[in-house]
């Protein structure tokens, strides 16, 4: 493959707010852009909207989040919208990443506009770091306490969802040719971001605006715990196998874990600039359903595959579950017939469907959640069971939602129940939340279906204009158990 340099394709400005279309990364050498982007008012204007389309291209109907969904079976459709039938097949296919691909937008987008917002994060940093630039309101430390979050945090889904990636930041030399770099690399410079970021929030004192973040307010201290979140996410999540899990850096994990949020980062929708279609139609009725494997984890009386029949009849109880668990009733919806297509494949189907997020689908206007603050007890107590303190982490898990929403009996400090039980909470508590969770969660556990890519390769429009040769992964297809899983609950 060759090498990046000067991919000046497209040239974001102080006007254009919009995705691009192709690869971005400015030449913050060109005098120009320091004429353009010199005005402390614009340079703040551009780092007030950079939340707000990360936001909204991870929440994106069109971005990865529904087909990752359907590909950990967490979720279930049979409409071939946006790649959840495809990524939902069994058996699994080889992902199609030539421009031609009928979804090819779920990855391209997404990609694209992550540079894009990437982009507009150095510029700002390239300015009031490089330059000096100040505020004249006085708010430079939360500009740069934004603009490395954001650095951060695309930097991080790069890494997370991609095999490679270019590690463009406002520190980057553009006069020599910039290699691609393996995930592991890019997810270690988004945490360099992140930790910029946590510094300088930790040192200053600023609520972040309400036209940033819509909704509860986030102060400059809670601002760092968010960003301590993130870098957790990121060590946790990134791991492609079981192999790599283990060698997570657990003590890096329960160190960031514990500085992280006491409260849940759920933006607030206003169904114009903020709102969630990645959680909208995976509930809305007639589309997405919950995976059977996921009513199985509640009652494993039910079976985690529907019946070859089609039959509900040939379910127990015609397919309504039972459970100790009390989410079952206020976050799950039975539903006694299925709107999917037959010939499609009867794996497809499901008797349920989430609920938790209805009131959402009611007013257009309810917080959004996509970082549960128990996904982050959750690090905490994985962290402490790997670094031996089983006492710690059951009480971790045994003061977190499992068991204040869930009335599920109190885990034992036995570190085979305390992962078992982490992993029932991320499927179940945390369903729907942040885009993919489901997805890095079987990944790390060796757990999805045989054959499921385990990453995206870069998307063969930009291996097209980057004159780059076109790979992809998947049923075959790339190195097994790196590329593409080898191994699967159900194997």
């Amino acid at each position: 493959m060759k090498s990046l340099r000067y991919i000046l394709i497209v040239l974001i400005t102080v006007i254009s707010m919009t995705a691009c279309e192709d690869l971005v990364v400015e030449n913050l050498n060109d005098p120009d852009f320091d004429t353009a982007f010199s005005n402390p008012n614009d340079i703040k204007g551009v780092t007030g909207g950079l939340l707000n389309r990360w936001f909204q291209i991870n929440q994106e109907y069109d971005g990865p989040g529904l087909a990752l969904w359907t590909a950990s079976d967490a979720g279930t459709c049979s409409w071939g919208n946006v790649g959840m039938r495809d990524f939902g097949n069994e058996p699994r296919k080889e992902f199609d990443n030539k421009p031609s691909y009928s979804n090819a937008v779920i990855t391209e987008d997404y990609y694209n506009t992550l540079y894009s917002i990437l982009s507009q994060s150095n510029d700002v940093l390239a300015q009031t770091i490089n330059n000096g630039v100040e505020m004249e309101d006085g708010t430079t430390d939360m500009v740069n306490a934004m603009a490395y979050f954001m650095q951060g945090l695309t930097l991080g889904y790069l890494g997370l969802i991609y095999d490679q990636a270019f590690i463009i930041t406002h520190e980057t030399d553009l006069t020599v040719e910039i290699p691609a770099s393996p995930y592991q690399d890019v997810l270690a410079a988004a945490i360099a971001s992140l930790d910029k970021s946590i510094a300088l929030s930790n040192s200053a004192s600023f609520t972040i605006p309400s036209d940033w973040l819509p909704g509860e307010a986030w102060t400059s201290a809670e601002f760092a715990q968010l960003a301590n979140s993130y870098a957790a996410r990121f060590l946790v999540y990134g791991a492609r196998n079981k192999s790599e899990d283990n060698a997570t850096d657990w003590g890096k994990v329960y160190n960031y874990a514990k500085n992280g949020i006491q409260k849940d980062f759920a933006p607030l929708a206003d169904d114009i600039t903020w709102y969630s279609l990645y959680q909208t139609y995976s509930v809305y009725g007639g589309w997405g359903q919950v995976d059977m494997y996921v009513i199985n984890l509640m009652d494993p009386n039910m079976p985690a595959t529907f019946p070859t029949s089609g039959l509900f009849t040939d379910l127990p109880n015609d397919g309504m579950a039972t459970s100790v668990d009390a989410r079952l009733e206020t976050d799950f919806e039975y539903l006694s017939s299925c709107p999917f297509r037959a010939e499609r494949g009867y794996y497809h189907f499901s008797s349920y469907r989430y609920a938790r997020l209805d009131t959402y689908l009611e007013t257009w206007t309810e917080p959004m959640p996509i970082f549960y603050k128990a996904e982050n007890d959750y690090f905490i107590a994985e962290a402490a069971a790997h670094n031996g303190n089983l006492t710690e982490a059951a009480a971790v898990l045994n003061a977190s939602a499992r068991v204040l929403r869930g009335n599920l009996p109190e885990v034992a400090a036995d570190a085979n129940k305390i992962y078992e039980a982490i992993h029932y909470e991320r499927m179940v508590e945390l369903m729907l939340s942040g885009m993919g969770v489901q997805f890095f969660e079987m990944r790390k556990e060796d757990l999805l279906q045989s054959g499921t890519i385990l990453h995206f390769p870069i998307p063969g429009s930009q291996l097209d204009v980057m004159q780059m040769d076109y790979y992809t992964f998947g049923a075959g297809t790339g190195v097994a158990g790196e590329d593409y899983s080898n191994g699967g609950w159900n194997k």
